[in-house]
């Protein structure tokens, strides 16, 4: 469970509290005035949390374009597969292009 602490007392407190989130693996929420501001975790935590939301984007830029294919083919229905896989490729490549332009999604080299 997530350890609750007050802004004052990250301040006086820092070092001890960065050493307990690397050495419990676990978050502390920053508070102040009762309200919750931060959250303190972990490299590795932040790391992994960096994956998913990459993930995630992914995924949503995924289902975006499956239902782009799935528009052009019930729109085109009197062309060929053939022509419908080329008029396809086409639009993926710029709504992909598109996408990284406003940077909702990025390509990594593997």
């Amino acid at each position: 469970m997530a350890k609750q602490i007050s802004a004052t007392d990250v301040k006086v407190r820092f070092g001890r509290i960065v050493d307990w989130v690397n050495r419990e693996d676990e978050e502390v929420i920053i508070q102040s005035r009762g309200q919750p501001k931060a959250v303190l975790i972990s490299y590795r935590a932040y790391e992994d949390f960096l994956r998913l939301r990459e993930a995630a984007r992914r995924a949503q830029a995924l289902r975006r374009l499956e239902a782009l294919s799935a528009t052009v083919r019930d729109r085109n229905r009197d062309l060929s597969d053939e022509e419908i896989e080329t008029l396809a490729d086409q639009i993926v490549r710029e709504a992909i292009e598109e996408m990284i332009r406003r940077g909702e999604i990025t390509l990594k080299s593997e």
